[in-house]
């Protein structure tokens, strides 16, 4: 009978280990935006080749989630600097600014097209979006010209 415990126990010590998996990561997204002034996505981004400055989004301009839909984290990859949370679906204007103090500003109002972009955040690297979960994804923006 004591057999018997020891193996019951041995073995219901072993299936939480084996059925056990690690939940998969909520995958974060950023995709260009409209420009809510000029009302068009800018030419340069992901899906064509990086403009002239080198920038994905030569705008900056970013409408930034996840796949599941979570809350979302922007990532100064210049500083390691981390803002946000941000629901999914926020739209971002991020600055490249090397040598700045990284720093993020509500912009906009609630009427009209000036609540289009939820905040501006100045970084001194490109911008990264991550989940809780996940590894960062990188989002190309340009220098400001000088």
């Amino acid at each position: 009978m004591k057999r018997t415990r020891w193996l019951f126990a041995a073995a219901v010590a072993v299936v939480p280990v084996l059925s056990a998996s690690p939940a998969a990561a909520h995958v974060p997204i950023c995709e260009e935006s409209v420009n809510p002034h000029g009302e068009t996505v800018p030419p340069a981004g992901s899906t064509t080749l990086p403009g002239p400055r080198g920038g994905q989004n030569e705008d900056g301009l970013y409408a930034i989630g996840s796949d599941t839909g979570v809350d979302v984290f922007v990532v100064d990859l210049g500083t390691g600097t981390t803002f946000g949370p941000y629901p999914a679906g926020t739209v971002v204007k991020y600055t490249q600014a090397p040598g700045a103090t990284p720093s993020e500003q509500k912009i906009g109002s609630d009427s009209g097209q000036a609540g289009a972009v939820e905040v501006h955040i100045r970084g001194q690297g490109d911008m990264g979006v991550r989940t809780a979960d996940s590894g960062v994804v990188e989002c190309l923006v340009p220098p400001p010209p000088k």
